[in-house]
């Protein structure tokens, strides 16, 4: 159910970003990215470190009053963070109606995220499934209305984060009728201390993650304008709609299935686990490079204003590649922070990522423009996922498939090789009409055949015979 949930609202923001794209200017569109950006990266360094403690940390028979940490805890880093969205508009970054929605922006994703975070850990899908599709919607409703009505930056912004506080309205009323129906729990003292001493070295490394995913686009809005940013910043955004959008759903569930287990001392259950998480990530990465390799620019010409196209077909390749090892590293390599005890790998990789893309964004943007920033972004990711794998030893080690890991990889190759053979001897739409279906039947026969979300479980339910 969390996966279909997460499926359907990338379709949403899908829709979502191809509407505003379209309804606005590249420089409109170019600053709500720059304030969202910016609102992310204040997020991450201010609160997520928190939520991520609360998972790492989570005791089902505290429970309540974990829950009740995080939320107090949250309330209160957040100020600081909203106050950092200040800085950005005395320095100039942000005019003074996209900074006031920026500030705005934060509170709401506190908001969702907190009340997401307590569902998952408490393994409540269908809540967390309910969340995720109504601040979809919310977001799209509120964020056309907003432009529609004023055509500003601030006010998308506003709108969107209205969409993520309302997605959270469903989760607090289920609380407040389970573990806070005699009152809200307080938490003691010992619980922040232990969230405290688990998460901090989270703050740095998640602020220095944030500023490395969006350095690119704040010095390309510095060094030429936010026009630049657009196209550039659209095409990452649609990338991850589809592959982080999986790539979250795949890792809350087997990861969350895992954690447990290795919480109850069921170590050799979750080493199983942890496996199908990782052929389900590559899985998703390889279909999902395939996929954008041989249909990207049809679906590209769909969903953008033409203006975009340029830069977007200029890019897209080495993006693909960065978001795959963003995928891996993030969201399945990454996840040993909630097994191994310590937080240091995520900090070191997160520091090195930030100095890496730093590094090379401002020596490449000058003067190769958005084609700078993407190998930046790209060389950035790479260099976090190498620490991942070089320093991972022991109990910092994740399990490995290489077997059906590498006949995925192999597929892959076969795929895009088939597919560009079709294209070069038949035209548009049928060469993207048969490449569609190439993918379709490889994707369907390995999730059958390997049982990849429950497919072939699903499948003997509703036709047995067949199963």
């Amino acid at each position: 159910m969390y996966l279909a949930s997460r499926a359907t609202s990338a379709i949403i923001n899908l829709v979502s970003v191809s509407i505003f794209t379209r309804m606005t200017s590249a420089d409109v569109y170019g600053q709500y990215i720059i304030g969202f950006s910016i609102c992310m990266m204040v997020y991450s360094l201010g609160v997520q470190w928190i939520v991520f403690a609360h998972f790492g940390r989570y005791d089902p028979r505290e429970a309540d009053r974990l829950a009740g940490a995080l939320l107090l805890v949250s309330g209160i880093v957040m100020l600081p963070a909203v106050g950092a969205i200040y800085l950005f508009y005395l320095f100039g970054t942000l005019h003074a109606d996209v900074a006031a929605s920026s500030s705005l922006l934060v509170v709401c994703f506190t908001l969702y995220f907190v009340a997401v975070e307590i569902s998952r850990a408490h393994l409540l899908v269908r809540l967390v499934a309910i969340a995720t599709i109504a601040r979809s919607v919310f977001s799209l409703l509120f964020g056309f209305i907003a432009v529609l009505e004023f055509e500003t930056p601030g006010a998308l912004l506003a709108g969107v984060g209205l969409g993520y506080a309302l997605g959270s309205v469903p989760v607090f009323r289920h609380f407040s009728r389970t573990i806070w129906a005699s009152g809200f729990v307080w938490p003691r003292s010992s619980d922040v201390r232990r969230m405290w001493r688990y998460g901090w070295p989270l703050a740095i490394a998640f602020g220095a993650s944030a500023a490395a995913m969006n350095v690119d686009r704040l010095l390309l809005a510095g060094l030429y304008n936010t026009s630049t940013v657009a196209p550039y910043g659209t095409v990452l955004d649609l990338m991850k709609q589809t592959f982080l959008v999986l790539a979250e759903a795949i890792s809350a569930g087997y990861i969350s299935s895992a954690k447990n287990l290795h919480t109850e001392g069921k170590g050799s259950d979750a080493r199983h686990t942890l496996k199908r998480a990782f052929i389900t990530q590559c899985y998703i990465v390889i279909f999902g490079t395939v996929s954008f390799i041989l249909l990207g620019d049809v679906v590209f010409a769909v969903l953008l204003a033409p203006s975009y196209l340029p830069v977007v077909t200029q890019i897209m390749p080495i993006l693909l590649v960065a978001n795959a090892l963003l995928v891996m590293r993030s969201h399945y390599f990454g996840q040993v922070i909630y097994f191994s005890g310590t937080t240091n790998l995520e900090l070191v990789a997160s520091v090195a990522m930030l100095a890496v893309t730093g590094t090379l964004s401002y020596l490449l943007i000058p003067s190769y423009s958005a084609m700078g920033a993407a190998i930046a972004f790209t060389l950035g990711q790479a260099a976090a996922l190498l620490i991942c794998l070089i320093y991972a030893s022991g109990n910092l080690r994740m399990p490995l498939d290489l077997p059906r890991g590498s006949l995925l990889l192999a597929l892959g190759i076969a795929l895009v090789a088939v597919g560009k053979g079709v294209q070069l001897v038949a035209g548009e739409p049928v060469a993207s009409a048969i490449n569609f279906v190439l993918i379709g039947i490889a994707s369907a026969y390995i999730a059958l055949r390997w049982n990849l979300f429950d497919a072939r479980s699903l499948l003997q339910r509703f036709y047995p015979r067949r199963g």
